[in-house]
């Protein structure tokens, strides 16, 4: 084994550029010393002007996401929930998932139990198939994924592509069959290949100089299409949820003020979905009214 100098004789081209670069970096040096007490700064009044609105910005934001809300699922898959026979077939009325949730209001045995007077939100999920279901969680994790709902969503989602693909016989090819040579994994390249990169990102960082009038343009330019990309990003997502049309496999209620069991009695009461939703999940979030009005809004109560 030996080391491949044909293979890599290209890298003798960069000693010229490597030695200008050296000579270039020191006389640099010079000439910054020899300015260090000639130049001065003067920053922008956009800083200053900034402060308040940063620190009430921020403050705002704290407040809004740090008084969280407590939350249960309820979803056919966790153990003891679901009725059906066998693993996969796993099914759970709308009326019964309304009593799985209520139940867990008044439940002694769980030291997280919410208490006081507080306000409840339920989102019930409902659906009749397995597609249909895991659509439907997948457009409520897509905006505000809880664990129980996206292994819910990914277990709905492989069992209605089984009961597609179980009658498919998979066809295999002869073996052995042909592959890339997997240089990557070589230790020899792998070590060849971080030094030869680093000697050509040190060129390429020579190649980058410029003035500082340009570098000042350039840091302007990127400031600019920064902010500019924050806004549309916010404005895309404003839209999205503003043009999104009623679905009616996803409700929502919001219940209280009231301590555990009269929200529990007051979830079972007025209309609900029936049984003719065999498939459903659900989510209850208990907290304050100012807790629970990020999620308040967001599905549109």
């Amino acid at each position: 084994m030996r080391w491949p100098a044909e293979a890599t004789a290209w890298m003798d081209q960069m000693g010229a550029a490597k030695d200008l670069a050296g000579s270039q970096m020191a006389a640099t040096g010079a000439r910054l010393k020899g300015l260090a007490d000639l130049a001065t700064t003067n920053p922008g009044p956009v800083g200053g002007a900034a402060q308040g609105a940063i620190g009430a910005g921020r403050a705002a934001l704290a407040n809004q996401f740090s008084n969280a809300p407590a939350c249960i699922v309820v979803t056919p898959y966790q153990a003891g929930i679901g009725q059906g026979s066998g693993g996969h077939q796993r099914f759970l009325s709308a009326p019964n998932l309304l009593l799985q949730l209520a139940n867990k209001l008044t439940d002694s045995t769980d030291a997280a139990r919410p208490q006081g007077q507080l306000y409840g939100l339920v989102v019930l999920f409902l659906s009749t198939r397995l597609d249909h279901f895991a659509a439907t969680l997948q457009r409520f994790n897509s905006l505000l994924p809880m664990p129980d709902l996206v292994r819910a969503e990914r277990r709905a989602r492989h069992l209605s592509k089984l009961e597609v693909e179980k009658w498919v016989i998979p066809a295999a090819g002869q073996a052995p069959r042909w592959g890339q040579l997997p240089l990557q994994r070589c230790p020899i390249t792998k070590v060849a290949s971080q030094a030869m990169s680093g000697q050509l990102a040190m060129l390429e960082s020579y190649a980058a100089d410029s003035s500082p009038m340009a570098d000042l343009a350039n840091l302007q330019a990127r400031k600019q299409a920064q902010s500019a990309a924050a806004d549309q990003k916010l404005a895309e997502l404003q839209a999205q949820l503003a043009n999104s049309s009623s679905d009616v496999s996803m409700q929502t209620r919001l219940i209280g003020p009231g301590d555990g069991a009269t929200i529990r009695r007051r979830l079972l009461e007025g209309d609900a979905p029936g049984h003719e939703w065999p498939l459903c999940a659900g989510a209850l979030l208990v907290g304050s009214l100012d807790g629970l009005g990020f999620v308040r809004e967001l599905v549109g109560l």
